[in-house]
């Protein structure tokens, strides 16, 4: 068995014929240097696959607690979309057995809905490196009645970098969470 921290990345990576590119870069940017062009992918799917995790958990912390009798009567039908999963939670956090962990919930759940457009971003928008630059993002986005907008978010490779180091931690917060809630018996099976 191998040590996790001790393997090189490296040895998982294709090799490109061109070796001043990277074999992953989406877009062809000759002045990109490889490993800026690795990073940027690196955090955005960082990003993606944590946000990934936590959608998940919710969805299956919102099932296994509305199977509850005492919290099954603050649904009428299962919630699907991400608002109405939250709004339940936090009022499930809110009463009965569950409310010890409210502190914990509150603040997973927070920080979810506040970086619900980061997500939305690096899951949909088009992504440019640029050397010095950093990283752009592009996607068009509906607002309201005012109907499709173009959206451009610049962000330097350091700051892209804390955000996936962010949600990350958010990840672990929910497997925290998670785990209270298994240690408690209080969650049927699914």
């Amino acid at each position: 068995m191998s040590d996790y921290y001790s393997e090189p990345l490296n040895k998982h990576l294709r090799e490109a014929k061109d070796l001043a590119r990277s074999a992953y870069a989406v877009e062809v940017n000759p002045w990109v240097p490889r490993g800026e062009v690795e990073a940027a992918i690196f955090f955005r799917g960082a990003i993606v696959s944590a946000y990934g995790y936590i959608e998940t958990r919710i969805g299956e912390l919102t099932l296994r607690i509305s199977r509850i009798p005492q919290y099954a009567v603050l649904r009428e039908k299962m919630p699907y979309h991400a608002d109405k999963r939250i709004a339940f939670l936090r009022e499930a956090f809110s009463i009965g057995e569950l409310s010890r962990y409210r502190g914990t919930a509150d603040r997973f759940l927070l920080r979810f809905e506040a970086q619900a457009d980061l997500r939305h971003l690096t899951a949909h928008a088009r992504m440019q490196v640029m050397p010095d630059w950093g990283v752009t993002f592009q996607d068009f986005v509906t607002v309201g009645h005012e109907g499709p907008q173009h959206r451009t978010r610049r962000l330097p490779l350091g700051d892209l970098e804390v955000l996936a180091w962010r949600a990350a931690r958010l990840s672990r917060l929910g497997q925290h969470l998670m785990g209270l809630l298994e240690q408690t018996g209080l969650l049927p099976d699914l």
